[in-house]
């Protein structure tokens, strides 16, 4: 008869097993008991490649941006209780920006469950709003070679029809351990899935390009990574115009950037673009100036959605089609003979240069900055950007760049958390000729512990510090006599000791200084960070001319 131990073993070998099997090629543990059978076969399985890490919360967001950087669905491990909890904003994360994760989450069995038992809550609906599904697992069993088909499921639900994360709970009974535990051999799996690609209806193609056809429209490139090609091509058969989310892909690439917009957050600002339609590709815009204008225009708005989430927050769209991007593109620009009328891309093109060159008379050191990372970084480098000012200054002033260049952000939820953990995630995919961060003070101070995910990790993150919450500084609470307390928090933190902490190496510097700083961190071994100081009155100076110029536009 096998022991319990035995049966752990075995139950979790299966279920890692199946998981490996089904794609799942990497896995991030905290150490934990509870979770040791599950541990133990990560760490034993031949073609997981697996990361540790202590704090749940870095974890989970190391593992999101891991998902982030290569499309395919990560194992993140850790143990019962309060342990599980930790991982609830990237998970909030990943459910809205769509990013499969397979959350096994150790428990203790049931007759340990609402008794008081240690280190014991109801794991089984903590993320109930957030998941694509929930797999409640009984206690270890002799009979478990069904969890192969289980784990293959699981993937799949995280992958299709909307990607996004998956739970499944594991109570496990003690021992947790065999006393001499052997190495499983790897064999079994389960159904090969194979996921569809969203064709859209070639009859309703062929309406669409009949009633587009001779307009003035415009393609609004969303925030989150689309394929360039396709688009600019339809762009091109439309003669329309692109207005490109720096997190799009379409700013930065070697197709054609003849029709990319980069300064739309700028010349909207007036309010003048008379499109007769609109096409948005992706999530919606992190410009409030697109924003607004979509809200405002009478143009006719096509949504394309390559799942079923409904990205329509202004309820504007006339038309979804629930398409791959890409081969919607591709379809259309087939059977497009109308482009737009003489005339109309240059008038936009009119407008971009304007934008473009208001936005250097008034330059603040954050574009600088940003402008300096976009030029160093090498081909097929990569950008993770914070959230707050970081991203909106990335979309005033990063221009286009004839380079190969991924930009991320964690722009499902918007929040400053785990920015450090995610970006290190991304950059430990091995995709990128080099990563770089540029995140604000409060961005990076939120989290600290994300630091400890970049050891044994070539990057660089260049903090713009300044001296707070600077982006409320353009919003009403400005104004109030409790603003530095309540809004802008300046906090009093020294860089260089958190640096230290983790064996990073560290480096203020000034605008004279940051290029040649730059380069040095992008050739070093390691984690470099370059804390840039900014007088924020300045800057919120600069950032206000800007926009006080672009009303006239």
């Amino acid at each position: 008869m096998e022991s319990q131990g035995q049966i752990n073993g075995s139950w979790a070998e299966a279920l890692i097993g199946g998981l490996a099997a089904a794609g799942v090629a990497r896995a991030v543990i905290s150490p934990g008991s509870r979770s040791t059978p599950l541990a133990l076969a990560c760490l034993r399985h031949p073609s997981l490649s697996c990361r540790v890490l202590l704090d749940e919360r870095t974890a989970a967001f190391f593992a999101l941006g891991l998902a982030r950087a290569e499309g395919r669905p990560v194992a993140l491990i850790c143990t019962s209780g309060s342990a599980v909890a930790n991982w609830h904003p990237a998970v909030v994360e990943a459910d809205l920006a769509r990013l499969p994760l397979i959350l096994l989450t150790a428990d203790r069995p049931p007759e340990l469950q609402d008794c008081g038992a240690n280190q014991t809550i109801d794991q089984r609906g903590i993320f109930t709003a957030q998941l694509r599904a929930c797999h409640l697992l009984p206690p270890a069993e002799v009979e478990s070679d069904w969890l192969v088909h289980l784990a293959a499921r699981a993937v799949s639900q995280s992958l299709w029809p909307l990607s996004g994360p998956v739970q499944i709970n594991v109570p496990f009974r003690e021992p947790l351990l065999a006393p001499s535990s052997q190495s499983a051999e790897w064999g079994k799996s389960g159904p090969r899935v194979v996921l569809p690609e969203l064709l859209p209806p070639v009859a309703e193609i062929a309406r669409l390009a009949d009633l587009c056809g001779d307009a003035r429209g415009v393609i609004v490139a969303g925030a989150e990574p689309l394929p360039a090609e396709p688009i600019v091509r339809l762009a091109a058969a439309l003669d329309w115009p692109i207005l490109a989310d720096p997190l799009s892909g379409l700013r930065f690439g070697t197709h054609d950037l003849s029709r990319v917009m980069a300064a739309a957050d700028t010349f909207l600002r007036g309010g003048a673009l008379a499109a007769e339609w609109v096409f948005r590709f992706g999530a919606f815009p992190v410009s409030k100036p697109i924003a607004t204008w979509l809200k405002a225009s009478e143009a006719r708005q096509v949504l394309i959605s390559p799942d079923s989430r409904w990205a329509d927050p202004q309820r504007a769209a006339e038309i979804v089609f629930h398409a791959d991007p890409g081969a919607f593109a591709e379809a259309l620009t087939g059977v497009v003979r109308r482009p737009a009328p003489r005339g109309w891309q240059t008038l936009v093109r009119t407008s971009e240069t304007s934008a473009l060159r208001l936005a250097a008379r008034h330059q603040p050191p954050e574009a600088g900055a940003l402008r300096s990372v976009l030029d160093f970084l090498p081909e097929d480098g990569l950008l993770f950007v914070g959230n707050s000012m970081a991203i909106r200054d990335l979309d005033s002033f990063s221009g286009t760049v004839a380079k190969r260049l991924s930009v991320l952000g964690n722009r499902g939820a918007s929040g400053i958390d785990g920015n450090l953990a995610s970006f290190f995630g991304a950059a430990a995919s091995g995709r990128y000729g080099a990563a770089v961060a540029v995140v604000g003070d409060l961005t990076f101070l939120h989290d600290l512990g994300g630091l400890a995910a970049g050891q044994g990790i070539n990057a660089v993150i260049c903090v713009l510090d300044n001296g707070g919450g600077a982006i409320f500084e353009h919003l009403p609470q400005a104004g109030l006599a409790e603003f530095e307390a309540g809004w802008l928090t300046p906090q009093k933190a020294d860089f260089a000791a958190a640096a230290r902490v983790w064996g990073h190496a560290y480096h203020r510097v000034d605008a004279d200084r940051f290029d040649a700083a730059l380069a040095e961190a992008l050739d070093a071994q390691g984690v470099t960070i370059l804390h840039f100081p900014i007088d924020r009155a300045a800057s919120v100076a600069r950032h206000r001319a800007l926009w006080a110029g672009a009303q006239s536009l």
